[in-house]
């Protein structure tokens, strides 16, 4: 039972955030930012190589633009290599998906070619 609330917590509050940019669209949404790691003792930033393939975390995507960011409020860690993160939107509300998406398809349709699959995120950190 403690394992499993331990485990609830960790996806609840994630202990990463990622601050990015949205720099990049083509098959798949791209992204140059940092992360920031929290604790009891406040918040530090981090590298990449502090993370683990399935941990948890949430993301402050900026869109050029924009006033606001979209709060991908979890994703997980699906791959790290380097300083790339790959990971897989989790939640994301209502309103930010159709903000995101309506992006990514004005910037489709500038470039003619298919939109970006909103459910994947690299990030460059």
């Amino acid at each position: 039972m403690m394992t499993l609330t331990k485990q609830q917590s960790c996806w609840a509050s994630p202990k990463f955030t990622i601050d990015c940019l949205l720099s990049n669209v083509s098959r798949q949404m791209e992204a140059d930012g940092c992360v920031l790691e929290f604790s009891e003792d406040g918040c530090k930033t981090a590298t990449p190589d502090q993370m683990a393939v399935g941990d948890f975390v949430k993301v402050q995507l900026w869109l050029e633009g924009e006033e606001a960011f979209v709060d991908i409020r979890l994703a997980e860690v699906r791959r790290v290599h380097n300083h790339w993160i790959a990971l897989e939107v989790i939640q994301v509300s209502q309103t930010d998906r159709v903000k995101l998406k309506r992006f990514l398809d004005t910037l489709a349709a500038m470039r003619t070619e298919a939109p970006a699959f909103i459910d994947h995120l690299l990030v460059r950190a």
